[in-house]
C-alpha cells in the first residue's frame, strides 16, 4: 500500500507543470499544449537512450526556449 501511495505522488509531481531540473518539459508542454507528464516521459526516454546527445538538446532548448515566442 505504501508503494502504491509514492507512485501515486511521483505520478501526481510529474504532472504539475513546475520546473524539475531546467523546466523545459514543462516550458515545452506549455508551448505547444502537450501533456507536462507526457512529454517528461518521452524527455527522459531519450536522454535513457542517447544521454549525450538527449542532454545536449535539453540543455540548449533550456537557454532558447525562454526567449523563443512561438508564431501565433
Amino acid at each position: 500500500m505504501n508503494s502504491f501511495n509514492s507512485t501515486d505522488r511521483y505520478i501526481r509531481r510529474m504532472k504539475r507543470p513546475r520546473s524539475l531540473v531546467c523546466g523545459v518539459a514543462a516550458m515545452m508542454a506549455d508551448k505547444f499544449d502537450w501533456s507536462c507528464l507526457w512529454t517528461r516521459v518521452v524527455w527522459a526516454i531519450a536522454v535513457i537512450m542517447n544521454p549525450a546527445l538527449g542532454l545536449l538538446a535539453y540543455f540548449v532548448l533550456a537557454l532558447i526556449l525562454p526567449k523563443w515566442e512561438a508564431k501565433v
